[in-house]
C-alpha cells in the first residue's frame, strides 16, 4: 500500500472519532451536569530516510528526509466550564456556582452502597428515601456524601414534622421542623464537594459520574477541601440544577470543518487508489 493511501486512512480513521466526540456532545445538549469533550489530533511518527553521499567540496553529507504516516487522535480532554444554571424550585436540587474559580467549583461526591465505590458528579438532582438518606434521583440511587466522609442524612427525629429543609452556600443543611407545636431549627450536616488539581484525568462512567480511578487510585488529584464556598470550592445553590455547558453553535461549526476534512482525507483515498491502479495497469 502507498503510503499516502495509509495517510488518507489515518484521517478518514481520526475524524470519524471526532465526528463521535462532536455527536456525543451535542446528543448530550440537555443532559444535567454535562461537561462537553474535544478531540485534540496530532501527526503520527514520521519516517526518516537519511540519503548519505559526498558535497562538491569532498565533504561527507547527510540529508534526512522526513516523511509523516498520517493523523492520529492524540487526546481528549474535557472542558469543565460551569454551564447554564435553571432553578427549578424542588428543595433537594443543588446546583454549584463555580463562576471563574477552577473546574467550575468542583463535584458532588456520591458513593455506592452496595460496593463503597466513589463517584463524582455535577447533576445535583437528589431526593430523600424513608431512611432520610439523599440518594440521586436515577437507577443508581448513589448516596450523597456528608463531609465526615458518611452518606448525609437528613431523616426526622421521633415525634417531629418537616416543614421544610434549607441548604446554605456553605452546604449547611438545616431542617425546620416542628414538635409538640414547636417550630424549631436543627442541623442535619454538610454537603461534601471534591475538587482535583488536575480533573482532565477524572474518568468518564457514563450517567454524569466521574471516577477517580480504581480503587486506591488518585489519578486527578483530589485536594483536601471539602466545604463549598472555601478554597476553590464553588458555592452550594439549592432549588437549582447545572444544565450540559455544550454550546451548539460551536459544535456545529466543528462538525462542518469535520465534514470537510473527512471530505479531504476520502479524496486522498480515492486518488492515492487510482495512482495504485494506474501502476498495477502498467505490467499489463
Amino acid at each position: 500500500m502507498i503510503p499516502s493511501l495509509q495517510n488518507g486512512v489515518s484521517a478518514l480513521k481520526s475524524f470519524s472519532e471526532g465526528l463521535q466526540v462532536l455527536s456525543n456532545n451535542i446528543a448530550n445538549v440537555n443532559s444535567l451536569g454535562y461537561k462537553s469533550s474535544r478531540a485534540n489530533y496530532t501527526d503520527n511518527f514520521y519516517i526518516h530516510q537519511s540519503n548519505p553521499g559526498f558535497a562538491v567540496d569532498g565533504e561527507p553529507k547527510n540529508n534526512t528526509r522526513n516523511y509523516g504516516s498520517g493523523v492520529q487522535v492524540g487526546s481528549l480532554s474535557s472542558n469543565f466550564n460551569q454551564g447554564v444554571i435553571e432553578n427549578t424550585g424542588i428543595d433537594l436540587d443543588f446546583a454549584i456556582e463555580g463562576e471563574a474559580l477552577p473546574n467550575g467549583g468542583g463535584f458532588f461526591e456520591v458513593i455506592d452502597p452496595a460496593t463503597g465505590e466513589i463517584f463524582y458528579t455535577r447533576a445535583g438532582a437528589f431526593e430523600a428515601t424513608n431512611e432520610g438518606l439523599v440518594v440521586t434521583r436515577d437507577q443508581y440511587r448513589y448516596q450523597l456524601t456528608n463531609t465526615n466522609g458518611e452518606a448525609l442524612k437528613i431523616g426526622l427525629e421521633e415525634g417531629e414534622d418537616l416543614l421544610a429543609r434549607r441548604v446554605d452556600m456553605n452546604g449547611l443543611v438545616s431542617l425546620i421542623v416542628s414538635k409538640d407545636g414547636q417550630d424549631s431549627i436543627r442541623n442535619s450536616g454538610q454537603i461534601k464537594l471534591a475538587n482535583f488539581s488536575a480533573p482532565q484525568y477524572l474518568r468518564r462512567v457514563g450517567n454524569g459520574f466521574y471516577t477517580n480511578g480504581n480503587g486506591g487510585e488518585n489519578l486527578a488529584g483530589l485536594i483536601d477541601n471539602a466545604i463549598p464556598a472555601s478554597g476553590s470550592n464553588g458555592k452550594i445553590k439549592q432549588y437549582a440544577l447545572e444544565l450540559s455547558n455544550v454550546d451548539l453553535t460551536n459544535e456545529f461549526a466543528m462538525m462542518i470543518s469535520h465534514q470537510r476534512s473527512f471530505q479531504a482525507g476520502s479524496r486522498i483515498v480515492t486518488t492515492s487508489d487510482a495512482i495504485l491502479t494506474e501502476a498495477v495497469n502498467l505490467k499489463r
